[in-house]
């Protein structure tokens, strides 16, 4: 069998890699621990700052992603609201975009010819769960990938290690089966 003929230059590598990529991601890890967590418990965070304008909507409604801009990126700009975030939405009365820093939309009035133009800074906390719900852009979004693949990578490299080490191979995989079988009962029991 492979695993009792590892010798110690593999088992070494497998512990350096395990190690490196552990030390790596462990800041983005508490990140997504702890906001997952707080998220749990409607802790969410909010907006810190709140901007409200008026704007004129001279041929109704906007309609399209590049309507809504011509209307709306001139206050943004003239009033130094920074870039527009990257997820753009579109709805019957909500027009938008919506990033981890801030979120910039315009809601309707009463007056069909008017229109709020309302900028949401993000505090700190709302910007770290925005992060976690994957609204923070591409290169936070790799990076949750690769979080994910040294996740994997860290728990297999363990149970390598620790199946490779005879006293502990016998309960690594009585706690593997038993972590297999809790996941499994957890799903069909619950609602």
């Amino acid at each position: 069998m492979l695993l009792h003929i590892m010798k110690s230059k593999a088992r070494l590598l497998w512990i350096k890699l395990h190690t490196y990529f552990s030390c790596f991601f462990l800041p983005l890890t508490l990140l997504y621990i702890a906001t997952g967590v707080l998220y749990l418990f409607d802790i969410e965070g909010g907006v810190r700052n709140e901007f409200e304008y008026e704007i004129a909507l001279p041929n109704g409604w906007p309609t399209s992603e590049s309507e809504a801009k011509t209307l709306m990126l001139p206050i943004v700009e003239k009033e130094k609201h920074g870039k527009l975030p990257p997820d753009f939405y579109l709805e019957d009365e909500y027009v938008g975009w919506y990033g981890y820093k801030q979120e910039i939309f315009i809601t309707p009035t009463q007056d069909a010819h008017q229109a709020k133009l309302i900028v949401h800074k993000h505090d700190l906390w709302h910007q770290f769960l925005l992060i976690h719900k994957g609204h923070a852009g591409p290169l936070f979004w790799f990076f949750a990938i690769m979080l994910g693949a040294s996740l994997v990578f860290s728990l297999i490299s363990g149970l390598v290690i620790a199946i490779a080490v005879p006293k502990f191979r016998r309960s690594s995989v009585a706690f593997t089966v038993l972590g297999f079988f809790s996941v499994v009962f957890v799903f069909l029991i619950g609602k």
